[in-house]
């Protein structure tokens, strides 16, 4: 074999391994349908006014139900900018890190801002549904944040009218 073709091969050798690590890095999420007992969740979820312009998002977890065991929970915003009406763009704000209480159930905070909240999307991410491994990858319950508002409530409240800043007319 010429040194040429050694190189060459050596060459598409190591694209093709590059292919394949690249292919299992890659997350794979398959959305779940929806479920008549929501999959069997037990949870809670609100929003309260951290003040400023921001919101706390406290997700109360009691009961993980047919998605035993989850994985993790992120918050996600509906990226407007890259979306279209076939495909929905995301920005990952961030993942929820859990507190046990004394009662058995699992808290997690995070902080949004408040123009964002409508467009929040809480993820849960599980490999397991009905307690069968999902080989193709993991699979993901979304809770819209703008499904648990209270209408009034300050967190969703519309911005105060500008000051005429002393000028009468």
């Amino acid at each position: 074999m010429s040194n040429r073709q050694f190189r060459w091969m050596s060459g598409l050798l190591a694209v093709v391994v590059l292919v394949l690590i690249a292919e299992r890095a890659w997350a794979v999420f398959y959305p779940l349908g929806p479920s008549k007992d929501e999959w069997g969740l037990k949870y809670d979820v609100a929003v309260e006014d951290a003040g400023a312009d921001m919101v706390t998002v406290k997700f109360t977890l009691v009961d993980e139900g047919r998605l035993k065991p989850i994985h993790s929970i992120r918050l996600s915003v509906l990226d407007k900018q890259n979306s279209s009406p076939n495909s929905k763009t995301y920005k990952v704000i961030g993942r929820l890190e859990f507190k046990a209480t004394s009662d058995g159930k699992r808290v997690g905070t995070i902080r949004l801002k408040k123009d964002l909240i409508e467009l929040g999307n809480l993820e849960i991410i599980t490999q397991r549904v009905d307690g069968k491994f999902q080989a193709r990858g993991a699979a993901t319950y979304d809770i819209p944040l703008a499904k648990h508002l209270e209408p009034g409530s300050p967190a969703v409240a519309s911005p105060l009218p500008p000051t005429s800043d002393g000028v009468r007319k």
